[in-house]
């Protein structure tokens, strides 16, 4: 078995785990299942995500972090965390200044979600080729 067949074995098999878990858990069956295959769709498209370098030689490690990875990441978390902190400051401004109150907990939320979306988004505008 080459070693990238061996690393998408074990990840069939850590997908129908879940599934069996959420399955005994209590979920219905056909949240579980999908669950499970939207896992293993995941675990099948990250060595063609440009995320990680692949080394099939490593078996069911196959996938590796390089300095071109990690920069990417680590850029795009400094854009993500920059957005967070503008958007933070300005709902300060608006709600200490120009309209005086206590900043709801949803705008809170939003503000996370758009951090977040920053991250993704620079991710994937670095990553591509």
């Amino acid at each position: 078995m080459s070693g990238l067949m061996r690393y998408y074995s074990s990840r069939a098999l850590i997908s129908a785990v879940l599934g069996i878990i959420l399955y005994l858990g209590g979920l219905p069956w056909w949240i579980a299942l999908l669950t499970a295959m939207l896992l293993l769709v995941m675990f099948v498209m990250l060595p063609r995500s440009g995320r990680y370098v692949v080394k099939p030689e490593q078996g069911i490690s196959a996938l590796r972090r390089d300095e071109r990875s990690q920069q990417i990441t680590n850029r795009a978390a400094t854009i993500g965390f920059a957005t967070v902190m503008i958007a933070v400051g300005a709902l300060a401004v608006y709600f200490g200044v120009f309209h005086p109150g206590d900043v709801p907990a949803n705008w809170l939320g939003l503000v996370v979600a758009l951090g977040a979306l920053s991250y993704f988004a620079a991710d994937l505008w670095m990553r591509r080729k």
